[in-house]
């Protein structure tokens, strides 16, 4: 499990059953991840990762072994933390940054990277989610039998699961030459393509397809 706690959560020590006196299951309090955050003893690492747009470096800490008493009880847990990023609302304009991040995961030896990744990627569920629903139609088909109500979108799922398997194996999941040339009004060039941009292609290899067979 991963998922975002508070800056303010209270931490305690985990305490071995091993050297438990009674009932006792907790040890000393910890610092909040707030006070983690600030605090300059505790080493800051770093990564390469690519979202937004963008390879970027973000540097993180982490705590590999505390309990959240009032949460996961005596369950074993490890924080992460992630510095806010620094962005500039125009070129040369002041540096601004976001709100850091503090994870807390009940894995202990999965690469905090591989959290990290995880959940900067989570936006991308619901993009996906957005698309299948507003531009495959998954919901919307008016079916009666009993197993095309379950059929039906699993097999859009399926065909949309395909489309982008196939942009990334065909185009490595970068917008290339293929597509069709941006409006005018786009200054930047995006990384990879779109729903949109893939369906309008598959349209048109299917047109073209089509008006090849005809000739023959």
């Amino acid at each position: 499990m991963v998922a975002r706690v508070r800056k303010d959560a209270k931490f305690r020590t985990y305490w071995p059953p091993n050297q438990g006196q009674g009932a006792r299951k907790y040890g000393p309090n910890l610092p909040t991840p707030l006070e983690y955050l600030q605090d300059p003893d505790l080493p800051w690492q770093s990564m390469n990762i690519f979202v937004a747009g963008k390879l970027r470096t973000l540097h993180y800490k982490e705590v590999p072994r505390l309990c959240w008493p009032k949460v996961t009880q005596d369950r074993p847990m490890r924080l992460i933390v992630i510095k806010a990023p620094g962005y500039r609302l125009r070129q040369g304009s002041k540096l601004l940054y976001r709100e850091p991040a503090f994870l807390i995961t009940t894995d202990l030896t999965t690469p905090a990277t591989e959290f990290i990744a995880a959940y900067l990627a989570r936006w991308e569920v619901e993009v996906n989610f957005r698309d299948e629903k507003t531009l495959l139609g998954v919901g919307q088909a008016q079916v009666r039998h009993a197993q095309s109500v379950a059929r039906a979108p699993a097999f859009l799922v399926a065909a949309y699961s395909m489309l982008l398997w196939s942009n990334i194996r065909i185009f490595g999941d970068r917008r290339t030459q293929r597509f069709d040339p941006l409006p005018a009004w786009r200054n930047t060039q995006p990384a990879r393509p779109s729903t949109r941009d893939l369906i309008r292609l598959l349209q048109q290899q299917a047109q073209q397809a089509n008006l090849d067979q005809m000739r023959n």
